[in-house]
């Protein structure tokens, strides 16, 4: 009766760590395999190979792998020409497989997990795979990096018209210039607070002709800013949201 108790207890203590494991196992499979971040973030289970450092390209890709990785360079070069010195470490996924591309959760994005050791993700499908476009998520990259270095949040907290207006900094597209800027806004006269649109709900909310209109303005915001204060100004004003300083009481507008 004793060796049949005590054999019902080892069994308790074996069951219970099995289950454990099984409930680890199971959430794992689903963050890497079902939530889009996570994909990003196990893209080499995923069917996809690393054909240059961080650039990763899913293995039954249809065009040029070595032009794909060409053009991820060119633009990493142009926003490390941009910053001078690079701070963000970024993986760049380019695939057109368009089930991958559901997983993945986008086609043109930059996705950012920040816990200490900040980390970015841009996904990219053929049909925006440039240059321009590619500069643009990069440096988000390395804002984020920049700004949430060292911190924990679950989600960005900078306004999203400044976050974006530093990305078109080396986004050269006409669609965002400054006579597109001049066409969109009559040359000033009519222009959207820029409170208006400092959270991504507000920003992205609407036709593309919206988000257009907005990214139009943020870019021209901060041309005018970098143009007025200089550039190493706005790299000062990162490092001082890093440090924890609020970002109305650094950013005197113009």
């Amino acid at each position: 009766m004793a060796d049949i108790k005590k054999k019902k207890k080892t069994e308790k203590r074996l069951i219970i760590p099995g289950l454990a494991v099984a409930a680890f196992v199971m959430i794992a499979f689903i963050f890497f395999w079902r939530f889009p971040i996570g994909y990003r973030m196990s893209v080499s289970l995923h069917g996809f190979t690393e054909e240059a450092g961080n650039i990763y390209i899913n293995n039954d890709y249809g065009a040029s792998k070595k032009e794909a990785v060409r053009i991820v360079n060119e633009a990493r070069e142009r926003v490390a020409g941009y910053f001078g010195e690079i701070k963000s470490d970024p993986v760049v996924i380019v695939c057109d497989n368009k089930a991958k591309l559901k997983k993945l959760g986008g086609d043109h994005d930059t996705s950012t997990i920040i816990v200490y050791n900040v980390k970015s993700y841009t996904a990219v499908s053929p049909e925006y795979l440039n240059v321009d476009i590619i500069a643009h998520e990069l440096t988000h990259a390395e804002v984020h990096a920049r700004v949430y270095k060292g911190k924990f949040r679950f989600q960005l907290s900078i306004p999203t018209w400044f976050d974006e207006g530093i990305a078109l900094q080396n986004d050269y597209r006409d669609a965002y210039s400054e006579d597109a800027w001049k066409e969109a806004t009559d040359n000033g006269k009519t222009t959207v607070d820029l409170n208006d649109i400092d959270t991504p709900a507000k920003f992205y909310a609407g036709e593309a002709a919206d988000r257009r209109y907005r990214y139009i303005v943020s870019k021209y915001e901060l041309s005018g800013r970098i143009e007025e204060y200089g550039l190493p100004a706005l790299l000062e004003l990162l490092d001082k949201l890093n440090q924890g300083e609020d970002f109305n009481s650094l950013y005197h507008r113009r």
